[in-house]
């Protein structure tokens, strides 16, 4: 890892099996979190813990500090990244797509690696 940020967390209930380095939208209500599934989604965060089950506590890391990701393609330093389909993060520069963090490692897919946690819409 080549920087370290601070992060910035919040707990959640995972509405099922989370990974660490998800990225998670909001669940059913304002309690819960589900894997993000779509560059476009209203994304919030990355997990930072995981969970097996429904109902299990998990630490998301939430805009204006660091965390873990997991890659899912190859990154870059700097770029900026959101969502594919299961979750993983991978760089976006599609208009209409929310990036959730930005680089401070380059990753290739399966990769756990170091994020700055930004929020924007490309």
């Amino acid at each position: 890892m080549s920087s370290y940020f601070r992060p910035k967390i919040g707990t959640f209930k995972a509405a099922g099996a989370i990974a660490v380095g998800n990225v998670v939208i909001g669940g059913a209500d304002n309690a819960h979190v589900a894997i993000s599934a779509s560059g476009s989604a209203k994304n919030i965060g990355i997990a930072q813990s995981a969970s097996v089950n429904a109902e299990d506590l998990i630490e998301v890391a939430l805009p204006g500090g660091g965390a873990k990701a997991l890659a899912g393609g190859n990154v870059a330093f700097g770029d900026l990244l959101t969502s594919d389909g299961n979750g993983a993060l991978v760089v976006t520069t599609t208009p209409g797509d929310r990036y959730v963090a930005m680089a401070m490692d380059a990753a290739v897919a399966g990769d756990l690696f170091s994020v700055h946690m930004v929020a924007g819409l490309i």
